[in-house]
């Protein structure tokens, strides 16, 4: 009789076991939700026309992003950025091109060159993959495109534009 009550047992885990890993159920997966909260949002970072562009433009609150430079697109002072709602700055060169953070809130977010120069925006969508509504001002502080010698479609002095 013992032998048959530990065959049953050894069954019915066997099967739990089985459908634990075969659905994969958030509720039933406690590694699910582990391999979750580590995955890591790829963003590849350029500029175009004078402005900063990422793929995807849109990206999740509470997941890692790693930006990735393609430096052979990023000229004068747009490989440093700045992404003042994330506390983000970092100077990409061919040997360092990426940086990670996590955005910690939903909105329309600014990136930004340190000389406020190159600029772009980025979208961060709530953690149900909504929109939010908010849309950080542009920032005014710094330099402007005008004062480093850059004029529409020419490159500045100061090795800002190339």
């Amino acid at each position: 009789m013992k032998n048959i009550w530990m065959i049953a047992i050894i069954v019915v885990i066997i099967v739990l076991f089985g459908a634990f890993f075969i659905r994969g159920s958030d509720s039933l997966s406690p590694v699910k939700n582990v391999l979750s909260s580590g995955q890591v949002q790829v963003v590849k970072l350029s500029v175009e026309n004078g402005k900063y562009v990422m793929n995807p433009s849109e990206i999740r609150k509470g997941v890692t992003v790693r930006l990735e430079a393609d430096m052979s697109k990023m000229p004068g002072c747009s490989k440093t950025i700045v992404i003042p709602s994330f506390n983000v700055r970092k100077s990409f060169t061919s040997e360092d091109n990426t940086v990670e953070f996590t955005p910690d809130k939903a909105g329309t977010f600014n990136i930004m060159c340190s000389m406020n120069m190159y600029k772009g925006t980025f979208t961060v969508l709530g953690e149900d993959g909504t929109k939010a509504s908010y849309v950080e001002k542009a920032s005014t502080s710094g330099t402007t495109g005008g004062s480093c010698g850059m004029s529409a479609g020419v490159s500045g002095g100061c090795g800002c534009g190339g």
